[in-house]
């Protein structure tokens, strides 16, 4: 198996079969060659895969909607610390279906359930849809024709530095200081990366039930 690769330039194992990492690859790296073709248009099942993560990302981020309600009271970083909760089920469809579009359909299936249940109305459906494409964003510029490690980190970052630094104001912090905006985006990177690994976990457990397939 050595010094194969797949259709995505990356490895398809890293080294020997008992030095796997937590990942599947050899050296332990967060990069996932899943047996689909990645890139290209996606076809109907891929975009119904997405959907479906979507609708069932959405018993996280409504809940967590009124969650960070009440944590915003406490305090402006415990909803950082909140936010890789949603960049999870919009990270994992790229992962599974790893073709285009994937996250924006996820969000916006997710923004849809999440406008008819909770206080933010439609305006849930346009700010899932800007998270699906700052995601996708490292994606979109390589054509989706590599599926990275540096990508889905880049992902991350984009995510939280338009999340972790709003979350001041979204808890009624008209002029927040430049530190507390800076702490806000380190403890939302935090968050985010956290739940990366994760979704390479659950990523993994969806394609061994043959969710891909």
């Amino acid at each position: 198996m050595n010094g194969k690769r797949g259709s995505t330039g990356e490895p398809l194992s890293g080294g020997e079969a008992g030095n796997a990492g937590p990942d599947g690859t050899g050296d332990g790296r967060l990069v996932h060659v899943a047996p689909v073709a990645a890139g290209g248009r996606p076809s109907t099942r891929d975009m119904l895969v997405a959907a479906a993560i979507g609708v069932a990302g959405s018993l996280i981020v409504v809940p967590l909607t009124y969650l960070q309600v009440f944590a915003g009271i406490a305090h402006v970083y415990l909803v950082a610390a909140t936010l890789g909760l949603w960049f999870l089920p919009c990270v994992v469809p790229l992962i599974v279906v790893r073709k285009p579009g994937a996250s924006l359909i996820a969000c916006l299936a997710m923004g849809v359930v999440s406008a008819a249940t909770t206080p933010f109305g439609v305006a849930a459906i346009g700010a899932l849809i800007m998270e699906g494409l700052l995601i996708e964003l490292p994606f979109m510029i390589t054509l989706y024709r590599r599926w990275t490690r540096p990508q889905f980190v880049a992902s991350a970052i984009l995510f939280s530095a338009l999340m972790g630094t709003m979350a001041p104001r979204a808890v009624g912090v008209d002029s927040p200081t430049t530190p507390m905006t800076l702490i806000s985006f380190a403890v939302a990177l935090a968050s985010s990366l956290v739940f990366l690994v994760l979704g390479f976990a659950v990523a993994k457990g969806l394609r061994s039930r043959g969710v891909t397939r």
